[in-house]
């Protein structure tokens, strides 16, 4: 069953106001395990951003050494190509290939990295990213996995942008003088 679009909104909002504080206190204690687990997390992403600006021809290399072969994706998009890795292959194959220009691509706006952090096999990572445009705000982004054997297992992910803040309404002071 999905989670409704709200739900994963709010956990991505209490994720990211706990990020720093869950952070700074945990980050000393974790296991040889968990620390193993957030860097396989760390260097898939920077497999995938390498791969992304020499034209995404290792897709299938980066997600045979990344993912274990029954793994499980859990963005609904993906179901369209198949369970396991296979399935996550079929995904980056099927999209329309843009050949890189000369030099190689033009990276992407530049991702925050917010937050990093593991408890047991699962792993965290919230970033933020530029909206679109330059008056866009921010889209925050929130990704969970399971880790298995030193292969990742299994992803859920999620994504806002920051709720406007709405003006306060006539005759309501906003504390300020």
């Amino acid at each position: 069953m999905r989670a409704p679009k709200y739900f994963l909104v709010a956990m991505l909002a209490v994720l990211v106001g706990t990020a720093a504080l869950v952070t700074s206190t945990h980050a000393g204690t974790y296991t040889t395990k968990e620390k193993a687990n957030i860097k396989l997390v760390g260097d898939f992403y920077a497999a995938l951003e390498q791969d992304y600006l020499h034209g995404s021809q290792n897709v299938r290399h980066i997600a045979e050494r990344y993912l274990k072969p029954d793994y499980i994706q859990h963005m609904e998009a993906a179901q369209a190509f198949g369970p396991g890795r296979e399935g996550y292959i079929r995904m980056f194959e099927q999209k329309p290939a843009v050949p890189p220009p000369a030099g190689g691509r033009v990276a992407p706006p530049p991702m925050k990295v917010l937050a990093l952090m593991a408890q047991g096999d699962l792993v965290v990572r919230i970033n933020s990213r530029p909206g679109g445009a330059p008056d866009q705000r921010p889209i925050y982004i929130f990704n969970l996995f399971r880790v298995q054997d030193g292969k990742l297992a299994e992803h859920w992910d999620g994504y806002s942008r920051p709720i406007e803040q709405a003006a306060p309404a006539a005759g309501v002071s906003s504390g300020g003088k």
